[in-house]
This record gives structure tokens, sequence and C-alpha cells, in this order.
């Protein structure tokens, strides 16, 4: 391992230099768990100090765990460094329901390589060649026969390939813009990166409360000039789903105010039970919903895909958008995944998350009636999310007080374009298993018990 080290003379003894800069890298996993470090001799000559230097230097690693010393074998890091944030007799292990990377029997993993394999050895080099802009045709079809399940009557000429769900809406506000719509509309809690990516694309945003709760009057305030941002089906992060009476109602007031929709339905396939409420975009008659999908989210976090479903006014402006942005979606990926889809694994790797998903969700909610039986707290029937009311508890105090136990929940506030307080944590069941949940919920009545 070729290591460099920065020395001063006049930072402190050279030990404690070369053992501080070499925690910071072993912490960081610059040097990852096993590596096996330069031997004393090799490291001083390396370096220009004292084989004694390092030796002490090893010594103050091996002191607080981070290596071990194994004689003529070397000097090897340790797999897993203490954590020293954690108090006493607490898991050493976080449970991270703040974060939304699968864990690996969420992942198809052993189809997708095989898959990857077949097309990179037997497509003749096709899957390295240029596409349109707005994606495989082959692939364009197979997403349209996929949004049918949806219950969405698209057509072909309305499908666009994206690199992702984020990319699609982040090309959409754009679209939008230069289309003059003025203004971008989503509600009070909403999509952690709606407000960035309004910001970046220089339109502005307001927001009205949540319309689950059937008060849809700040709807008639909108024009033909606004553009209405939703997840009406598993919403982030509240994991509520919009009735079908008040889709109905949302889009009447659409038809009559003119206003367009922006239907991100990146959770909707991932329902726990038989019920299934049909997206916005197959309710409309008109062409007032603009779709965004992205199964990507869940199943294929690395690659980047998603689509998008375009109403004519808007697809001549989104490609032109999109090609300046990042080009075409890589071809490799489009090939790989139309297989994927063709070949059933797609439909396959929904039902598996779902299974995975639905266990997750009544653990948590199960567990969390019990721990706090004085909070309301409603099941969501699919996606990743459920919404925790933390009661006196700002979300960020909540959110910091779980974090000294080892639980990593996200602070209501980060989903607020307003800013402001906000009295709630999300929880994500993506990257927990069911076997820990309980445990993470004890840890959450030791740190807010009595203060909620």
């Amino acid at each position: 391992m070729l290591l460099e080290i920065p020395l001063s003379s006049g930072a402190g003894p050279l030990f404690r230099q070369i053992a501080s800069h070499l925690e910071k890298m072993i912490r960081a996993g610059t040097i990852s768990g096993s590596a096996r470090l330069p031997g004393t001799r090799e490291l001083a000559a390396r370096l220009g100090v004292s084989r004694s230097t390092v030796i002490e230097a090893y010594g103050v690693l091996a002191e607080k765990g981070l290596i071990r010393m194994r004689g003529r074998s070397g000097t090897y890091v340790e797999n897993r460094p203490p954590e020293e944030h954690l108090p006493p007799g607490e898991p050493a292990e976080l449970l991270r329901f703040d974060s939304e990377r699968p864990t690996e029997d969420l992942v198809p993993t052993e189809i997708l390589a095989k898959i990857s394999r077949s097309v990179l050895l037997d497509d003749g080099g096709k899957s390295l060649a240029g596409l349109p802009p707005e994606g495989s045709p082959e692939l364009r079809r197979a997403l349209l026969r996929h949004a049918v399940l949806r219950g969405i009557p698209a057509r072909p000429e309305e499908v666009v390939v994206t690199s992702g769900g984020k990319d699609g809406l982040s090309t959409l506000l754009r679209t939008c813009r230069k289309a003059g719509f003025a203004r971008v509309v989503t509600e009070e809690l909403s999509y952690s990166d709606i407000q960035g990516i309004a910001r970046n694309e220089d339109i502005p945003l307001s927001t009205v409360p949540l319309l689950g709760k059937g008060d849809l009057s700040p709807l008639e305030n909108l024009s033909e000039k606004d553009v209405l941002y939703l997840v009406p089906t598993f919403q982030n992060p509240m994991g509520t789903t919009l009735s079908p009476e008040i889709r109905r109602k949302i889009l009447s007031l659409r038809a009559k105010k003119g206003f367009l929709i922006l239907e991100d339905d990146s959770y909707g396939e991932l329902r726990y039970c038989d019920k299934s409420i049909s997206a916005l975009k197959g309710m409309d008659d008109g062409d007032g919903v603009v779709y965004l999908g992205s199964f990507t989210q869940l199943l294929f976090p690395g690659i980047r895909m998603g689509y998008v479903l375009l109403p004519p006014f808007l697809t001549g402006s989104y490609l032109e958008t999109a090609r300046f942005r990042q080009g075409q979606v890589s071809s490799l990926v489009q090939i790989v995944l139309c297989r994927f889809i063709q070949e059933g694994a797609l439909a396959e790797a929904i039902e598996t998350a779902r299974g995975v998903l639905s266990v997750r969700m009544e653990t948590l909610y199960s567990s969390l009636r019990r721990a706090f039986p004085e909070r309301e707290i409603s099941k969501p029937d699919g996606g990743l999310y459920l919404w925790f009311s933390t009661g006196r508890l700002r979300g960020e105090e909540a959110a910091e007080r779980a974090a000294e136990r080892g639980v990593l929940v996200t602070p209501g506030g980060i989903f607020s374009p307003r800013g402001g307080p906000v009295r709630g944590v999300r929880f994500a069941l993506a990257s927990v298993d069911a076997s820990r949940i309980e445990e993470g919920v004890r840890l959450l009545q030791k740190a807010w018990g009595g203060l909620l």
C-alpha cells in the first residue's frame, strides 16, 4: 500500500501526526477494513522518520481498536472500528430508518447479472451504440405495456425514457418554464428535493395544505400558468394515498382552472393489499397530467432510469431540453431493463418487494403502536414510508435523540418547502430488516419516552 502522510515540524509529535492521519483515513473508509498497512520499516523509510516513530503511531491506533498487529504477518485494519458516538451497551450498527438504499433481498441481482452478461456477449455491440433521445423503441413499447398495470391508456409517442425520476422531474420543470408556466405548487409536506429542483430550474415554488384531508379550496386559486406537483399514491413523506373521490375532484378542478399536474408515481406499484387505485393519468380524459414513473427508485438504485408520459404540446420541448442536459440514457441500461421487463422479471421483483416491505411495515406499525399508544399513527397500504407525529418535540430534536440511541430517522422539516418547525419524523423501510425493527422501536421508546 502506497501511503502519503503530510507531516509538519510545527504540528506536534510526528507519531501523533501519523496516527491522526491514518485514523481519519480508516474512519472515512479510505483505508478499508482488513487492509494490510505497510510495515514499520517500509513506512518509516517512505516518510523519512525513525522506525520507532511509526511503531509508536501504530501503537496509538491499536489502543483505539482501529488496527491489529499480527506479528510477522503484518499490521491490519480492523473490519469494524468501534462507534465512539454511541452510548455503552447500545448497538454498534446503526438502524437506518433514514435511508432509501435497499437491502440485498430487495434487489434482483442474479437475474440482472444474467441479463447483463447475455446482452454484452450476444448482442454484437448494439448495447454500446447510440439510441434516439426519447429512448429505445423496444423499451418504450415495454414501458407502455407496463403502464397499463397502473390503468394508464397511454400512446407510444407519449413515452420518453429518463435517467431516473429526479432527472425526469428536473427536465420537466425546465420544460414547463419554457412553455410559459410561471409557478410550481406542491403540498406543504412533499418530496424533499422539489424545492431545490425548482430553484435550480428557476421556477417559483408555492405550497398548499395536505390534500388528503379533503379540503381542495386552495386549488381554486391556481391558474393555467401553474404546475401542481403531486405524489398521490404512498406519498413521500407521509405514506398517504389520495382517495378516488379526491382524485376526481382534483381532475375536475384541473379541467376548470387549466393548471397542469405532474404526477410522481415512483411508489405506486409497491402496494401491500389487493386493492389498487388507478393513477391520476389513467383517470384524466385530456392532456392535463404528466406522469413520472421510476421503479428504479427501489429495485435499481445504482441504475438510473425512469420514464415520463408526456402530452403532445410538451414532447418536442422536453426532448430538446433533455438533449442538451444529459443526452441519451445509457444504451446498455436501456437494453438490459427492456429484457428485464420482457422476461417478466420486473413483475416478479415488484411482487417480492411488496412481500418484504409489507412485513416490515406491519412490524414497524405494530411496534410503534405498542410503544407509543397515545400517538395517532396511520398505516400506509404500500410504499416505503411511515410518518410519525412527535407531539411536543420538533422533528429535528426527536431525530437527534433517536440518533443518540443508534436509530436514524428523518426529521420532518426537510420535507417542508416553507421551512419552519415540523413536529414529525419519517421512517423509511428500505434499509432495515424486519428482524431488527422491534429492537429499533424499543430504543426509540427510551429516547422519546415521556417527551412526546
